[in-house]
């Protein structure tokens, strides 16, 4: 897929540099660039500045296929924490409630940067949806979570990070349903080049859904021996693409921050383990279809 980029917004907005913040005092960064998004092989992202020079911190909102999560990067100086791992504070409001999402601490470039964990959404799950999260099974993956509606995506003002960072950091983004809609059309785009059917996949009645718990899919023996001696963890987001008999036919890796051979450890066993019920289409008819997660390796 050829690589584009389109501008979603023309104006830059500048951080006057007579404001004044004390250490107790949320840092607020205005805009200074446009939107941008990207058009990858294998994911589409979100990115933008805000504020300049020793205060600048770029975000990154990635998403490896459709729904309303993603997976999020912010990097700059103000970034820079000792904690090679925790939870933080992270809230989109001023309408959304705060969530905490755990990271890792690391790089981008050359600058300090929190790598989020899995995938997050603009709110975090309602107390209902909270509670039925807590009484699933080992064999049941997730709930389906009531659409964020874009009403709510447009009241959205600012992007927030607190603990662990010395000084919470807002980020001024203004309303987020320009930049999510572009984000959307870009993930139908990327499912139209696997050879997925957009539309009916929209209609579907169910997806691929694991017949087996996909917690049981890779063990720590089937990583390389030397890749569990340096001690690093990875985060490699992989799509099966699922037969209409429900057969996983090919591992793709989508992202990873390790090389290849731990990739391939991770192929290897999901397409050993993995089973299937397939996805349905509006009639309820199995028809081919792809199923995504994301392995999270971390030495204790």
């Amino acid at each position: 897929m050829t690589k584009k980029f389109q501008s979603l917004l023309a104006m830059s907005l500048m951080l006057s540099p007579s404001m004044v913040h004390s250490a107790k005092e949320p840092l607020p960064l205005k805009a200074t660039s446009a939107w941008q998004i990207d058009y990858a092989d294998d994911r589409c992202r979100l990115a933008r500045r805000f504020g300049e020079v020793e205060t600048a911190v770029y975000i990154f909102l990635d998403r490896y296929g459709p729904g309303e999560g993603f997976r999020l990067t912010t990097a700059g100086k103000p970034m820079k924490t000792s904690l090679l791992k925790d939870v933080a504070e992270v809230t989109f409001g001023p309408s959304e409630s705060e969530q905490t999402v755990a990271f890792n601490n690391g790089t981008s470039g050359d600058l300090p940067a929190l790598h989020f964990v899995g995938r997050i959404r603009i709110a975090p799950p309602s107390d209902e949806e909270k509670a039925a999260i807590a009484k699933l099974d080992k064999n049941d993956i997730w709930i389906d979570l009531l659409p964020i509606s874009e009403e709510r995506q447009k009241a959205l003002r600012y992007l927030q990070i607190g603990k662990p960072l010395r000084q919470s950091v807002i980020l001024e983004t203004g309303s987020m349903k320009a930049p999510l809609a572009a984000l959307d059309a870009c993930v139908d785009d990327l499912m139209g080049h696997w050879g997925i059917d957009v539309e009916n996949h929209k209609k579907l009645t169910r997806p691929a859904i694991p017949t087996n718990s996909p917690g049981e899919w890779i063990k720590s023996s089937d990583y390389p021996s030397n890749m569990l001696v340096a001690g690093q963890p990875a985060i490699i987001e992989f799509r099966l693409s699922v037969g209409a008999d429900g057969i996983a036919t090919q591992c793709h890796i989508q992202a990873t921050t390790r090389p290849k051979e731990f990739d391939d450890a991770v192929c290897n066993s999901v397409m050993r383990r993995a089973r299937f019920y397939p996805a349905l289409d509006s009639e309820g008819k199995p028809l081919a279809s792809f199923y995504r997660n994301t392995v999270h390796f971390q030495i204790p």
